[in-house]
């Protein structure tokens, strides 16, 4: 039996809470600014905070040229590229439905991870990917989308290609070099993830439209801080330090925690079908933990 590594369970704990309660935060802030300002917000208040944080810790450093590979390819895959392919894609589909396409990472991630980089495959690990994979189709229920419709099957493009952003950019964080911790380079990443999402608002919605607001504040602090700076951080440390498997299986316990969330506090009803999807995630994640 493996030692268990209480730092990294207690980051990806954190993942899990922040995100799953992400959305609703996320649905609070939306009812007062427009949905391509509000990520840019989002994105800023997240990059002001890790660039303060490390430099209160004194781990602030300028990026050498050898860090540019990681900060571009982290920056630009897994945080501007797959927030934009998401933002697009959600104009297409609901909400819920959006979002679940959005994680559907271990699709990409556990073949490219075993064909490419020879990752550890034992039948467990098989299982468990296909549990997780089960469990995530019967969430999304695709026999109920219009296939015939072609706006929605451009809007499964676009979140299908951020869930493959999203895979490259695991598998890069794991498997390249890096010079400096995590720490060091996320303020960059986010920066640099920052400035595309930025532009992207500016030609979609040239007026800003916001209507400021007690609610809109505390939402921007939570999905900027917590959400956004912390837990990109925190994902970013998962990344390269647990074998990819694990980390895409793992992040579907955020739709799961979200799930459980709204029964729990919004009193919204949970099928069985949903409840089976939910065990087969967990016993998938068991599966590739063993």
């Amino acid at each position: 039996m493996k030692k268990i590594n209480y730092r990294i369970l207690g980051l990806f704990s954190f993942i899990i809470f922040s995100w799953g309660l992400g959305w609703p935060a996320n649905k609070v802030g939306l009812d007062y600014m427009s949905p391509h300002w509000y990520t840019a917000a989002r994105m800023i208040t997240g990059t002001l905070t890790m660039m303060a944080f490390v430099i209160a810790v004194g781990k602030f450093s300028w990026p050498r040229w050898k860090d540019m590979p990681l900060i571009c390819i982290i920056g630009l895959l897994q945080i501007s590229l797959y927030m934009l392919f998401a933002n697009i894609g959600m104009t297409y589909l609901p909400a819920g439905r959006a979002s679940l396409i959005g994680y559907t990472t271990p699709l990409w991630i556990m073949p490219i991870a075993i064909v490419f980089f020879k990752e550890e495959s034992g039948w467990l690990r098989w299982m468990g990917f296909l549990l997780g994979l089960c469990g995530l189709m019967v969430l999304l229920s695709p026999w109920e989308i219009d296939w015939s419709d072609g706006n929605v099957v451009f809007g499964c493009g676009m979140l299908l290609l951020a869930s493959f952003c999203w895979a490259i950019s695991i598998l890069c964080a794991r498997y390249m070099h890096w010079d400096k911790s995590p720490l060091e380079l996320i303020p960059w990443q986010l920066l640099v993830g920052t400035i595309p999402v930025i532009l992207y608002a500016m030609i979609k919605e040239p007026v800003i439209s916001v209507t400021w607001s007690t609610p809109l504040i505390l939402s921007l602090v939570y999905t900027g801080i917590l959400v956004t700076g912390l837990s990109y951080w925190s994902g970013v440390v998962i990344n390269k330090e647990l074998p990819t498997t694990i980390v895409s299986i793992g992040f579907l316990l955020v739709p799961v925690f979200s799930l459980t969330i709204s029964a729990v506090f919004m009193h919204e009803a949970i099928s069985m079908a949903t409840m089976t999807a939910m065990a087969m995630i967990m016993a998938g994640l068991i599966c590739v933990v063993m």
